[in-house]
């Protein structure tokens, strides 16, 4: 029987409590447990907890097609799409009524058509898909299960029923040794049925005959209290106990493993088994929950299984198998399926190789080379550190030794040997490969690699050439005949005579910086990293195993029968690449973009390539890979947006925000089997950029272009007409500025007559007085002629006709003064407005006087007139009212 591997998850790896008491296995891959918390899923990389409506404890799960039965204390139904983000949860409870409701559901079985069963221990209900009803079997039952089609009910101290809808009950014959033991556990058998009780298995076949079924078995499992029993897909059992962990058992009984706590069982008290797709079984504890990885390839052996310390060789010799370990070398003997390893007298200390020569067993240790032939174990060189040998020209007898303190020979002759260290090279060497038959490449633990050629029959180094660039440290050498890989802490190289040149592919595999190819036997090799490792043939990948090689001197070493030994950093693991395929996974994809309140939501519609509006375009994508051996990785690229893929990570979410309108398909790889996922979808354009959109600011555009046209004619009609407006403006200033000059020149000339009419005047008066003055000397003034002449002056000096005249020349420059003075100043005698008009004109006291024919102490009696009627102060000046008014 292959020894499994445990994988171990504890509450605070799924966030839940410590018991788990059922498990199921979605059509997706998805893994679901039954516990306090309620269910919890697990996809291979994320838990999450589903609880149902009251969170009572789950105690029972069934998984059929799109729906997930559950059931716990006064509650069962079952979870639409249970693998969505936020799956739809559906009571079937909710209308009973009474005692029902106190009924704690332990146990759910699927029956052929569709048809579900609710078991607690006293009754149970049938769910046809759309109606429920109630069943009460004869007595208490225990874990009733489907068997071949029907349902066979274990009753307390009744035996087992069949059940025949709708409410039959049929007891099985011939199981009166059951009376008083409690049946714990139902499965099928090849000849019948297999029945567990507390403490132990029978046999129940076609006749109604019960028989124990395996005495060694039920030997071992007597006092252990079973607790469950599970058939597997390969004829085997797997029994659950509640002191002493698990037993895989051959399908025949006759032999058996023991899983506990010593062997790395998180918990000897097993509450529920599920054996999931690929033959492995998940075991809820009352602990925690553990998954054994089994396969019929893979073979671990860890623990009391493995010698003490790490192993750093493996060899068979005279039928017997031997590993090299940091402590010593030691003999593996095995019994049943236990390995005892007993460790050979006088080899305690660190082992680096074990070799197969024509005179026994060459084992190169820390404290030199030992051989073990048919005479026992003996030192044939204290030369310390023997790390690797080589074959000079082919002959075995002829062994060249990398050692601590660089080469030596192995040399037989006869039944004598000889050693001989090469001068001329002294490092430390941990790996040699033959260049040629005179040329070796030694690798140095440090300091890289080194081209040394041979002299004197292998017996002496006669040129060193270094390795350029020397950058090889903790360096180690894969010898695939035509390629030979050296590994170093940078990556991969090839030799090129004397230059290193980095390898990106092998055998069409992209090699990651840590990486190792390693040569199998014939067309199988390996390629490890530090936590996996994939075994091919050529170019075509078989498997993949969660493998931890001793890094960085990682070994596999051929075994028998196309086997290989896998050293661990803990024990080692026996493979056969043949002899079982990979399981199938499904790589999924959920997407859900943010909407405009904040939350995130899954619902693309019905379309295979989604199309989203604009304001969706923050998208989030979680993925995962329901395999869970080991911690997947994964990396992603988003098409459309970058060709370039993520780095590996264990984390298994992305998130994009405000991506830009086009088509994208986001890929995800996961580093298991090359499974790919790609979910395609597009941003649809804004509405400002759809062709509508588009269709509206062309006509907008054009629209615009129009109005801009006829704005722009209509600026240039503004334009002429304002060049108009302005024309004729400039030809009306231009006019108005002639009349003004017409007007000026006209002023001119009318102030100049009327100056000169002024003048005229005064002169006159002046002569007209002096003439009077003369007249009134003479004595004869008072004749006739005399007075006529003195009225004829006295009527000229006082001439209306002269005043209208002076008038109208004075109104023509002095355009209404004498009207507005007159309306402003009405109590003004004509008298006082000829005085106003000369004061207008700027004229003195004196050329005044002859105007009013009076003196001038008479002018200024009538200024001084004048200034009271106007109303003029003191200081005020008469002529410079006058002029402004």
């Amino acid at each position: 029987m292959a020894v499994p591997r445990i994988r171990t998850f504890t509450s605070a790896d799924y966030g839940g409590d410590s018991q788990n008491w059922d498990l199921t296995q979605a059509e997706n891959g998805y893994l679901y447990v039954a516990n306090s918390v309620g269910v919890l899923r697990y996809d291979g990389t994320r838990w999450m907890a589903l609880p149902l409506p009251g969170e009572p404890t789950v105690r029972a799960l069934a998984a059929h097609g799109q729906r997930l039965y559950a059931g716990g204390y006064g509650e069962f139904g079952y979870f639409e799409n249970p693998h969505a983000a936020a799956p739809h949860y559906v009571s079937l409870a909710s209308g009973l009524t009474g005692s029902d409701r106190e009924e704690e559901i332990w146990n759910i079985e699927l029956l052929p058509g569709g048809h579900v069963i609710f078991q607690s221990f006293g009754r149970f209900y049938h769910y046809d898909g759309e109606r429920l009803r109630t069943v009460v079997p004869p007595g208490v039952m225990m874990f009733a299960r489907v068997v071949r089609g029907e349902l066979l009910i274990p009753v307390t101290g009744q035996g087992i029923f069949r059940w025949q809808p709708p409410a039959a009950f049929t007891p099985l014959p011939g199981l009166e040794a059951l009376d008083r033991r409690e049946v714990v556990g139902i499965v099928a058998h090849p000849q019948g049925l297999l029945l567990a009780t507390p403490d132990g298995i029978w046999h129940y076949d076609s006749l109604g005959t019960l028989s124990p079924w395996s005495s060694t078995l039920n030997q071992a499992l007597k006092g252990q209290q079973i607790n469950r029993l599970l058939a597997l897909e390969d004829g085997g059992y797997a029994v659950g106990t509640i002191t002493s962990g698990l037993y895989l058992v051959d399908p025949d009984g006759s032999g058996f493993y023991i899983l506990n706590e010593a062997a790395g069982l998180g918990n000897n008290t097993v509450l529920s088994l599920y054996e999931s797709a690929g033959g492995n079984v998940w075991a809820g504890l009352d602990r925690g929950l553990d998954l054994i990885i089994r396969s019929a390839s893979v073979s671990y052996r860890t623990g009391a299984n493995s010698p003490p310390g790490v192993v750093y060789a493996a060899a068979r010799y005279a039928g017997v198998s031997y590993l090299g370990t940091n402590q010593g070398l030691y003999r593996v003997d095995t019994v049943g399926d236990r390995h005892l390893h007993q460790l050979v007298p006088g080899t305690a200390g660190q082992v680096w190789e074990l070799r197969n020569t024509p005179a026994g067993l060459l084992c190169g240790h820390n404290d030199g080379t030992f051989l073990l032939d048919e005479r026992g174990l003996r030192r044939i060189s204290d030369r310390s550190g023997g790390w690797q040998t080589l074959a000079v020209g082919g002959d075995e007898r002829r062994l060249l030794q990398a050692t601590y303190t660089g080469l030596q020979l192995l040399e037989w002759r006869g039944d004598s040997l000889l050693t001989h260290g090469l001068p001329g090279f002294a490092a430390p060497v941990r790996y040699i490969h033959w260049q040629s038959p005179d040329e070796v490449l030694a690798l140095h633990g440090s300091r890289g690699a080194f081209r040394l050629r041979l002299s004197d029959a292998s017996r002496s180094v006669s040129r060193i050439d270094t390795v350029q660039p020397n950058e090889l440290v903790k360096a180690s050498l894969a010898d695939f005949g035509d390629t030979v890989i050296l590994h170093g802490n940078e990556g991969n190289y090839l030799l090129e005579d004397t230059e290193l040149v980095r390898l990106e592919h092998f055998r069409g595999v992209a090699l990651e910086p840590g990486s190792f190819c390693l040569p199998g036997q014939g067309t199988t090799w390996f390629y490890a990293t530090a936590d996996r490792v994939r075994i091919y043939e050529g170019q075509q990948l078989r498997r993949e195993l969660p493998l931890r090689l001793r890094i960085p001197y990682p070994r596999i070493v051929p075994w028998t029968h196309g086997a290989y030994l896998f050293l661990l950093d803990e024990g080692y693991a026996v493979v056969r690449p043949g002899q079982d395929t990979q399981p199938p996974a499904q790589l999924s994809i959920t997407a859900a973009f943010r909407r405009q309140d904040g939350d995130w939501s899954d619902d693309f519609g019905t379309a295979e390539t989604p199309s989203l509006r604009y304001r969706h375009n923050n998208l989030r994508f979680s993925y995962a890979l329901p395999v869970f051996d080991r911690p997947i990785r994964f990396r992603s690229r988003l098409r459309g947006y970058s060709e370039l893929w993520s780095e590996w990570s264990s984390r298994a979410e992305r998130e994009f925000t405000n991506l830009p309108a086009g088509t994208y398909a986001f890929e995800v790889e996961g580093d298991w089997f090359g499974a790919t996922a790609v979910f395609a979808f597009s941003v649809r354009r804004p509405w400002y950029r759809s062709w509508p959109a588009y269709l509206a600011y062309t006509f907008l555009l054009g629209l615009a272009l129009t109005l801009l046209y006829r704005l722009h004619l209509r600026r240039l009609e503004n334009q002429a007409r304002q060049l108009e407006v302005k024309r004729r403006r400039q030809l009306q200033r231009e006019r108005i500025m002639a009349r003004n000059r017409e007007l000026k020149a006209d002023i001119r000339r009318k102030s100049e007559e009327l100056a000169n009419s002024t003048l005229n005047l005064a002169k006159k008066n002046e002569i007209l007085l002096a003439l009077k003055e003369e007249m009134a000397k003479s004595k004869r003034g008072g004749g006739p002629d005399q007075r006529k002449m003195l009225h004829l002056i006295d009527r000229n000096l006082n001439s209306e006709e002269d005043w209208a005249i002076f008038e109208s020349h004075f109104n023509a420059v002095h355009e209404a003064f004498l009207k507005r003075l007159r309306k402003e100043f009405p109590t003004l005698s004509p008298g006082d407005l000829k005085l106003a008009a000369y004061l207008r004109m700027d004229l003195s006291s004196k050329e005044i006087a002859p105007l009013l024919h009076i003196s001038t102490r008479g002018v200024e009696n009538k200024r001084y007139r004048l200034r009271k009627k106007i109303g003029l102060e003191g200081d005020d000046n008469l002529n410079r009212f006058l002029l402004e008014f």
